[in-house]
């Protein structure tokens, strides 16, 4: 009886760990004076979680695995419409990732970016980032493809977020 609760407790204690592994935490700021500014659109109607990945390049695969995860925002019922605002540090690779949920299947996008010191970026997930300027007031009643489409000409640096490292799901935990 003792050895049947001890294994009992310690697979509940693994699974535990490794579910801890692959939820996302929410994002804490970076505090940095070099900080960029992510503004992030939840779109009104949307439905699903909408997350801050930073990657590192895996030269040995030529392919960028996932460092770290975040939720941004999380709507379990359709979206009233709002801009997440993130302070991240300069020169990471991130990607604002979105599942959707859309009735019968679940959709997910990326916008990848490597912002710069100081500067402020607005997404709308699935397209890509545009920098903005600093006195920018990010709506969320405003049309995003008319934000990208005033400031797409904006240099932005990206990496393919096409090359992401995929992983068997025995390797996630």
């Amino acid at each position: 009886m003792k050895i049947e609760k001890i294994i009992i407790i310690a697979a509940i204690s693994l699974g535990v760990t490794g579910c801890a592994r692959v939820l996302p935490l929410d994002y804490d700021n970076y505090n940095g004076s070099d900080a960029a500014t992510l503004y992030v659109l939840n779109r009104q109607g949307n439905i699903g979680t909408i997350y801050l990945g930073s990657y590192v390049l895996n030269s040995k695969d030529d392919c960028f695995e996932m460092a770290d995860r975040y939720e941004l925002d999380s709507n379990v019922f359709k979206s009233k419409g709002n801009v997440v605002v993130s302070k991240v540090k300069p020169g990471a690779l991130y990607s604002v990732s979105q599942l959707k949920n859309l009735g019968s299947f679940i959709s997910s996008t990326h916008s990848s970016l490597i912002p710069e010191a100081g500067k402020y970026y607005y997404i709308s997930s699935g397209s890509h980032a545009v920098q903005v300027p600093a006195d920018f007031v990010p709506d969320a009643s405003v049309s995003s493809e008319e934000v990208v489409k005033q400031y797409s000409n904006n240099p932005v640096k990206y990496w393919n977020v096409k090359k992401i490292c995929s992983r068997p799901f025995w390797k996630v935990f």
